[in-house]
């Protein structure tokens, strides 16, 4: 047993209600307590999401040992489920409790008061017992609305079987992968795989390029407002997309695949590179992946010239779930929101599906994901973590974000033009 970097030893903590209303024997008879149901949304509604099993798991487990108190996993993929939230935070009909996302994505559920505040729920030990900086994106005026579960950072995969195949090098810097793009393309292979159609999969590549050209502390000083979107930084990475995309370096027809579609074609092995999130790893080392043990997971590659640190990652800890302020069930919800955030951390790491957020006992690194083990060990070294930008924007700045991203990938906008309007949404 091997303690990881990112992990401080503790006891996972079990959390055991007492039965509410339990039956009083009488003369007369006995009246069996009251079912509390609570329900939970997510977003993992295929099999092979990374965190379908660990939570239904979970759920199982609680409904299992808790019968007064019973847990229904409602789920919805994709884009829908974002759009599912925002309506019904709107109408103030948000289950008991629901998977979100922090920073500017529920910074609006936090002001109409549709969620419920945790700080009064959480002074019996349980913050000493998630990482330290862990609750800074769900925390709005000093009242902190979520739990964290998992780390993540933006990842770039590598194929290096097709890289070694074709006598091509793996890609260090930009203009090492701007080789590579224009290689693949010479011997007929699409060079990287992106889900446009879902937009923010190719939102990553544009963010990941502002990281690379400006630094962490420039991206949040402007996405706080601070610098402006026009910094020649901005403007740059927005040239370095478009010349990828004009290069060819995205698969053919990405615009009209989902991120899943363009998934799935980089883990039969057709395809040499693929940027997303870290919860990747655990499909593509899974027994049935194509490409089990043929992948490197790495940072994205740098910008020759700048001063952007190889250390600095897309990424943080912005997975969270909430309580609705319009829950019945306040007490019990929020119990089930320390068990269920703590399990998922330990379960969806042991099954590659993030890095954990609560400390929890030792693990067996030979048993870990080898992918996300060796992520570990890289982010050690971290210097800066900058969210994806649909995340810490909020609401149709969002929106706006990954749409104007689109248009600079299929040629309909500059990138000035591009950086003048995500100006607009400081100003």
């Amino acid at each position: 047993m091997k303690r990881l970097g990112l992990i401080a030893a503790a006891v996972l903590l079990t959390f055991t209600l007492a039965a509410c209303g339990s039956a009083n024997k009488a003369s007369e008879g006995s009246n069996e307590a009251a079912v509390k149901n609570l329900t939970i949304w997510t977003t993992w509604a295929s099999d092979g999401d990374t965190f379908k099993a660990p939570i239904d798991k979970i759920v199982a487990d609680w409904n299992a040992n808790n019968p007064t108190i019973q847990l229904k996993v409602e789920a919805t993929a994709g884009e829908s489920y974002k759009t599912k939230i925002k309506t019904a935070a709107a109408a103030n009909e948000l289950p008991d409790i629901f998977f979100t996302w922090g920073a500017g994505f529920s910074k609006p559920f936090a002001e109409s008061g549709t969620l419920l505040p945790l700080n009064e729920y959480l002074n019996d030990g349980t913050k000493d017992r998630v990482l330290a900086g862990s609750l800074e994106n769900f925390t709005y005026d000093d009242n902190i609305y979520g739990l964290p579960f998992t780390l993540y950072v933006g990842t770039f995969f590598v194929n290096e079987e097709l890289f070694d195949a074709n006598g091509i090098a793996v890609p260090a810097n930009y203009e090492e992968l701007l080789t590579a793009v224009k290689a693949f393309r010479e011997k007929g292979i699409n060079p990287i795989a992106v889900g446009g159609k879902d937009l923010w999969p190719s939102m990553f590549y544009y963010d990941v390029l502002a990281l690379r050209e400006g630094g962490a502390d420039l991206n949040l000083d402007a996405l706080k407002g601070g610098t402006s979107f026009e910094d020649p930084v901005f403007v740059e990475a927005a040239r370095k997309l478009q010349e990828l995309a004009n290069a060819d370096a995205f698969a053919d027809g990405f615009m009209g695949l989902s991120r899943d579609e363009s998934e799935a074609v980089f883990a039969s092995g057709q395809i040499p590179m693929y940027y997303n999130g870290s919860w990747v790893a655990t499909a593509l080392e899974s027994d049935s992946s194509a490409i089990k043990g043929k992948v490197k997971a790495m940072n994205f590659p740098l910008v020759s010239g700048t001063t952007s640190s190889g250390d600095e990652w897309l990424g943080g800890v912005n997975d969270t779930f909430m309580v609705s302020s319009n829950t019945p069930h306040k007490d019990e919800a929020v119990q089930v929101l320390k068990y269920l955030t703590e399990n998922l951390s330990n379960e969806g790491y042991q099954v590659g599906a993030g890095l954990p957020t609560w400390k929890t006992t030792e693990v067996d690194e030979s048993k870990i994901n080898p992918l996300l083990a060796d992520l570990v060990k890289q982010t050690e070294s971290a210097t800066g973590i900058v969210p994806p930008w649909d995340i810490y924007l909020e609401g149709q700045d969002a929106e706006k974000h990954k749409n104007l991203v689109a248009q600079l990938l299929t040629n309909n906008i500059t990138p000035e033009q591009f950086a003048k309007e995500m100006q607009a949404i400081n100003e």
